[in-house]
């Protein structure tokens, strides 16, 4: 339903061509009425910026809407326009897109549903519109979208009600949900928040997501970037994009919707793309360097705050000033949950603290300002806490620094006198927040609307307030821990090209274990010795050569689960015993797998106790290859503990993953254990991955449970590898 190929999307959907569909000097409103609210809305939208000089209505009924002539067909246009927006119904868009072929038009908006979203018919409809487009060389955005704002050039093709011409800014937004587009712009526009770019791709047949993000990442204008995704359909480019963006240092913050199973499932029924596990998602992202928020007010608060400040930390030690004790307590609370540390204050900046606080003070961080702080006479219109910031500025403990500000008014003051004195406290304030050494964050106290007043007060002086303490501690816990994700992405992504989804066709078959043993060996994986007997004589000489109790496992291509057919013996010693379990274990399975075929029964040797891990590589629909790592045994069902990540990975990222699990204290060593070779285990992990990778589009499942930790000893104990015919 999108463009396949890449010479198609160079072509419709490239950086030079979204140029131009970004910036139409002159639109033709195709389907203009004056009854439909849609067309109402987007000639409102366009009256508020000057960018688009030229607006011609097409309606093949009357000679003049909207006060301006109009054509019957953009066949009838005088001369080529920059844009289309096409308002008719989905059963006419592509003779409409014909005309504007033979208009000259290379840009077009469709507004209508009843394609990809819409059923077995809708998808096939939308396959045409891009086959139609690739022919008639025409690059559309949409269907089922209601258009962009460009701010920065003046540009509002926007069908939406919108009360107010857009804020200015360096955010770059791209939706691929109308309404939220809309919902989300009100949000920022009410608290400040200015953009760039702000685009709504609808199904994104023609230009989607990935192809705004390009676009953003290579404007000029743009310094983060907002993200709304309902689903991933190509991994590869949106790995690509992510990956130039981190080159660029723009960060991408994504609100991806379908968390939950019925999430999932309405995005793939919205969409009709495949749906993706969470936690794969979860875990692209963090390889991607891409942070991922859990609402549209943390999107807008995060990318706004990213694309103003001018220097973005390079820890989480926080310092801050308020003037209310309890609002203290509360940002101390949220910055605990976000992984932000306040250090006390260092004796120097203490000092200078004293001299402006009471001597019974408690010159804590947070600080409050105390009653005494409002009360005491200033020399300059300032509040408390703008005073005590300025003093903490100076401070080497911390990385930044926040403000909680008193509320500013809604309107001007009446009196001219406080209406000059607030206005210099603002020129003060912006000057502090200029030229201190360290980066400085203002917040309201809760998430209220910025009247127009207060907002321009702020904007004059190139001051951001974020929207509410805990909106603000969220964007700067995710402040903070950007520049270290970036790093490791940067590290970790390297030039290795990323893997691609399988093909969902194919037969499944298991392989027997000693055929995955082999796989594993091949890619240098340790695993614990064993010898396949075909017969009771052969497993007790293979016990009496390895000297200890051992396992014994049916080995067949027809069994995964060993263990649910009778097909483990452990800790068996002795030559009868041995003997005895083999004849078990073959007449067990032969009992409950009649057909399975019975390769001979895998006795090894038992391991002392460790630390298991299960190492799991499974195929995502859009992902590819994932890696899972986890307590092993019954432990990956109990205690929920795991981590992942898409393939490939490098050691770095699987000390990551190690670190990352509440287990980790088993491998470093707690309570009087030894620490484990973690190197050894990273080396072991990554052999994994490069046995079930070089399966290639084969690949359904490979599992090492347990993979056995004791010291510098690791061994892959038990091995599934399943794969299409």
């Amino acid at each position: 339903m999108t463009l396949a190929s890449t010479q198609d999307r160079a072509r419709l959907s490239g950086v030079e061509r979204l140029r131009g569909l970004f910036a139409p000097a002159s639109l033709a409103v195709v389907g203009a009425s004056e009854t439909s609210s849609w067309a109402r809305n987007l000639l409102h939208s366009l009256s508020l910026v000057p960018g688009t000089r030229t607006i011609v209505p097409v309606n093949p009924k009357h000679s003049t809407q909207f006060g301006r002539p109009s054509v019957a067909s953009l066949r009838d246009l005088p001369e080529p326009v920059d844009l289309a927006f096409v308002l008719v119904a989905a059963d006419k868009v592509e003779s409409v897109l014909r005309d504007a072929a033979a208009a000259g038009i290379r840009h077009a908006i469709v507004l209508a549903g009843g394609f990809g979203e819409a059923g077995a018919d809708g998808t096939d409809r939308q396959a045409d519109l891009v086959r139609i487009a690739a022919e008639l060389d025409i690059t559309v955005l949409g269907p089922n979208t209601i258009g962009f704002l460009n701010p920065h050039g003046g540009f509002a093709p926007w069908a939406v009600a919108t009360a107010a011409p857009p804020l200015v800014g360096s955010l770059g937004a791209v939706f691929e949900s109308g309404s939220m587009a809309r919902a989300t712009y009100q949000f920022a526009q009410a608290h400040g928040v200015g953009s760039s770019l702000w685009v709504s791709v609808g199904n994104g047949a023609v230009v989607d997501s990935i192809d705004v993000i390009d676009y953003l990442v290579q404007h000029e204008g743009t310094r983060a970037v907002a993200v709304f995704l309902e689903t991933i359909k190509d991994a590869a480019r949106f790995q690509r994009a992510t990956r130039a963006a981190l080159e660029a240092g723009k960060p991408v913050v994504a609100f991806k919707a379908g968390r939950s199973e019925q999430g999932r499932r309405s995005a793939a029924a919205h969409t009709g793309a495949l749906a993706t596990d969470d936690a794969v998602v979860d875990a692209a992202f963090t390889q991607c360097g891409v942070t991922r928020v859990s609402s549209l007010e943390e999107l807008v608060a995060t990318t706004g705050m990213f694309a103003t400040t001018r220097r973005i930390p390079s820890g989480s030690r926080m310092g801050v000033v308020t003037s209310s004790g309890g609002g203290c307590n509360v940002i101390a609370d949220l910055a605990e949950d976000e992984g932000i540390t306040l250090p006390a204050w260092s004796s120097g900046v203490v000092e200078a603290l004293r001299e402006s606080m009471p001597a019974e003070s408690w010159l804590q961080n947070p600080l409050d300002t105390t009653g005494f702080g409002h009360a005491r006479k200033r020399h300059r219109p300032t509040k408390a806490e703008d005073d005590l910031l300025e003093i903490t500025c100076a401070e080497p403990g911390v990385d930044f620094l926040y403000s909680m500000m008193t509320p500013l008014p809604a309107a001007p003051p009446e009196d001219e006198e406080a209406r000059a004195a607030l206005e210099e406290r603002l020129r003060i304030l912006g000057d502090i927040v200029r030229n201190s050494p360290l980066p400085v964050f203002l917040s309201s106290n809760t998430c209220l609307d910025l009247a127009d007043y207060p907002r321009r007060l702020l904007s004059d002086q190139d001051l951001q307030l974020l929207p509410g303490a805990d909106l603000a501690m969220k964007a700067l816990g995710h402040l903070g821990r950007w520049s270290s994700r970036r790093e490791r992405a940067l590290r970790s992504i390297g030039s290795t090209p990323w893997a691609r989804p399988r093909p969902t066709d194919t037969a499944v078959r298991t392989w027997a274990e000693d055929e995955g043993r082999e796989l594993l060996a091949a890619h240098g994986v340790a695993l614990v010795p064993a010898v396949l007997a075909r017969s009771a004589e052969e497993a007790a000489k293979a016990q009496l050569d390895f000297g200890t109790a051992v396992a014994l496992k049916i080995c067949s291509r027809a069994v995964a689960h060993k263990s649910d057919v009778g097909g483990v013996r452990l800790d068996v010693a002795g030559e009868q015993a041995v003997r005895a379990a083999h004849t078990e274990i073959r007449a067990a399975v032969a009992a409950a797998a009649p057909d399975a075929d019975q390769r001979g029964v895998l006795v090894s040797p038992m391991r002392p106790p460790g630390v298991d891990l299960m190492v799991g590589v499974s195929v995502d629909p859009t992902f590819g290859p994932v890696l899972t790592l986890a307590l092993g045994g019954i432990w990956v069902e109990i205690m929920h503990d795991s981590a992942l990540r898409v393939l490939p990975v490098t050691e770095i990222d699987v000390r990551e993953m190690i670190d990352g699990l509440r287990a980790a204290p088993l491998l470093h060593g707690c309570r009087g254990t030894a620490a484990v070779d973690v190197d050894a285990v990273c080396a072991a992990v990554v052999g994994v991955t490069d046995a079930a990778l070089a399966l290639g589009g084969r690949l359904e499942a490979l599992e090492v449970n347990p993979l056995r930790v004791r010291g510098s000893q690791v061994e892959a104990l038990d091995v599934l590898v399943v794969t299409g015919d």
